[in-house]
């Protein structure tokens, strides 16, 4: 099956990755969700991780959404790892059309790939609700307690969409026009469950629509092709013949593969 779909990769024009969750977590991220952190999250903060990271928490118990904000969401913030370097190199070759990023750790931004559509915002991306400055990620990690605007002293606001709020419409548009236009679709680190990933892959009409993740999933069945195993073992591979030549680096950015030996 890799071999099948490293050649569909070689001969696509027109790539859109999309990264979930298993994406990030092989990566160094923590799964808030998986059983054994969702016990201990319901049992240390007698909420749920939904319930902690929802805008109701953090209109009414500010003090208690940065707690846990702080603590288990910036605890361990992943860094790009194999399969987000293979989508760089996709992108040298010309080949990556966008990625859409259901993760909040701005991965791909940090992996240097360009055209990102971050349905849920990204944690390196702070602000004050009421004048608008900007403030790094660090600036919330060690602050204490509420981190609070330097200028007007209002509560910082993480830009990601927390529970309870909805994906922003141009974000959604940007999404599903670009798996309109794409010739191959990478399903990184998740399924295809969701009412998020059905509506924008339900706009991609081509019949490469690959889903890499290590656990099965029923709706594996809507794939074209499915292959479980991480996305971090799988990438490199499926880009290993790619090369880029530095004389065509900026030209045309069209992708070569190597020769075949015979």
């Amino acid at each position: 099956m890799i071999q099948k779909v490293k050649k569909m990769v070689e001969e696509a024009q027109s790539i859109v990755c999309i990264t979930g969750q298993e994406a990030m977590v092989e990566c160094g991220g923590v799964d808030l969700w998986d059983s054994d952190n969702l016990f201990r999250i319901e049992k240390e903060y007698k909420k749920s991780p939904e319930e902690m990271l929802s805008a109701g928490e953090l209109t009414a118990r500010k003090v208690y959404f940065y707690d846990f904000y702080k603590k288990e969401v910036l605890r361990n913030l992943p860094e790009p790892g194999p399969a987000y370097a293979a989508m760089k190199k996709l992108q040298e070759a010309g080949k990556l059309a966008a990625v859409i990023s259901f993760n909040i750790y701005g991965l791909e931004y940090r992996a240097g790939l360009r055209n990102v559509i971050e349905l849920s915002g990204n944690v390196y991306s702070n602000y004050c609700p009421l004048c608008k400055k900007k403030y790094p990620v660090d600036f919330l990690k060690n602050s204490k307690g509420i981190p609070i605007c330097e200028d007007c002293k209002a509560a910082i606001r993480p830009d990601i969409r927390l529970h309870s709020e909805k994906v922003r419409n141009d974000l959604y548009t940007q999404a599903v026009t670009a798996c309109a236009g794409a010739d191959m679709l990478l399903i990184l680190g998740t399924n295809l469950s969701g009412s998020k990933m059905q509506y924008c892959t339900g706009h991609y009409e081509g019949d490469k629509l690959v889903v890499i993740h290590q656990k099965e999933n029923y709706t594996d069945k809507f794939a074209d092709y499915v292959i479980n195993e991480s996305p971090g073992n799988v990438m490199p591979k499926l880009v290993s013949d790619i090369v880029v030549p530095v004389s065509d680096t900026g030209k045309n950015g069209k992708a070569l593969t190597k020769p075949e030996v015979k």
